[in-house]
């Protein structure tokens, strides 16, 4: 009996302690390190590919600064020489920059590449210049039937896509909605866009976070510096200040606890610049030289890298065909090209057919790496036109 009333003293002892310092328990300095929030989900290995398929994943690192999905070919006949001519990266969607968790990180138009086996890699750039990489391989592109005696080599033995849908369509996987596990007796915020958490009250300090929109996260707290800011927990553990701007507030706000931001950021010395690469369009070519009306013509542009470093990943192109009288634009596409070194050279071919406008002059604009995915010395070189006056053909 003296052993139970000891054991009971002693565990009312330790709720009045735990009580007493609960309140010391919450401190902006409680952030869990950073995770490989980096994966495609979809599509798996071994997977058929056609048309134009969505590529699923997440894109979630802390110090994200954009990132791209890359394809290239896979060859069973390269050896050691060969090996960096034929390991060339093309992009296979837009470049992003927004923190994506378990959606479409971006689609691929399959009917751009030949048939065939072909790994894809997700490409995450940092600010600071690195990157985080994930790959997918192998999977089969299958658009053109005969394309499979054109050479390639049929050398892995790949799953049949499941064809047990309306219409014979290929599965995508179904996205769960992510479970918030939010305490409904405690204060909340609902993310009203996609937004980021950070370590202070104030858009200077780093991301450690983000509530994507209509995501909840618990409320500890108040930014004592007057400022509104939030301090939150989100369902992954992490904690950080976000805006009240961009969220919408649940609970009693007297009820919260006034949070000490760390001091703010010491903003980073001038550091040289690590950008050697400089992209431009050094050529372009029409094929056939006089397009014509309603026929298809192959736009040649050959892109160089005059700087003394490398590129730092794939990029694309846009080309739009614009009539000249009214300014319409009559036709447009893009192109990719692959990592190029200094003094490297590569040809994108495109194609377009326009069928308006004939016997009038047309101007094509090419325009580099649209997104500014790709740090150059000078980002102002990278446009260029050539005009033509469009042939009748059997238009009219």
């Amino acid at each position: 009996m003296k052993r139970l009333i000891i054991g009971l003293v002693l565990a009312m002892a330790l709720l009045v302690l735990g009580l007493l310092t609960s309140a010391q328990d919450i401190t902006p300095s409680e952030v869990p390190s950073d995770e490989a929030d980096i994966a495609i989900s979809f599509p798996p290995p071994v997977w058929v590919l056609s048309d134009s398929i969505d590529i699923i994943g997440t894109a979630d690192v802390l110090s994200l600064s954009n990132y791209v999905i890359e394809y290239r070919q896979i060859t069973f006949e390269e050896t050691e020489e060969d090996t960096e001519e034929l390991d060339n990266w093309f992009p296979a969607t837009l470049p992003g920059s927004r923190a994506v968790r378990n959606d479409v990180l971006g689609t691929w138009n399959t009917t751009t590449v030949r048939d065939g086996l072909y790994e894809l890699r997700l490409v995450i750039n940092l600010t600071d210049g690195t990157q985080e990489i994930f790959r997918v391989s192998p999977l089969r592109v299958e658009n053109d039937p005969q394309d499979s005696f054109a050479g390639l080599a049929p050398a892995v033995t790949l799953q049949p896509t499941p064809t047990n849908l309306p219409g014979g369509g290929q599965p995508r996987p179904t996205l769960q909605a992510t479970p918030t596990n939010i305490n409904t007796d405690s204060p909340t915020v609902r993310a009203l866009v996609d937004s980021n958490v950070r370590s202070g009250d104030d858009t200077s300090y780093p991301r450690v976070d983000s509530l994507l929109e209509n995501e909840q996260a618990t409320v500890l707290g108040l930014s004592s510096f007057g400022s509104g800011w939030f301090y939150i927990e989100t369902e992954g553990g992490r904690r950080g200040f976000i805006a009240p701007s961009v969220v919408e507030f649940t609970g009693n706000l007297s009820s919260l606890t006034l949070i000490e931001p760390p001091p703010p950021p010491t903003p980073p010395a001038t550091a040289t610049p690590i950008t050697t690469a400089n992209l431009l369009i050094s050529g372009i070519e029409l094929r056939p030289a006089v397009p014509q009306c309603g026929e298809s013509f192959d736009i040649l542009v050959n892109v160089t890298n005059n700087g003394t470093g490398a590129s730092s990943v794939s990029g694309s192109l846009s080309v739009t065909d614009r009539n000249n009288r009214t300014g319409v634009t009559t036709a447009s596409t893009v192109g990719g090209f692959p990592v190029i070194n200094p003094d490297g050279n590569f040809v994108v071919v495109t194609t377009l057919t326009v069928d308006t406008f004939f016997a009038e002059t047309h101007t094509i604009v090419v325009t580099l790496d649209t997104a500014n995915a790709i740090p150059e010395t000078n980002e102002g070189d990278n446009t260029t036109s050539i005009s033509y006056v469009l042939g009748q053909a059997g238009c009219g």
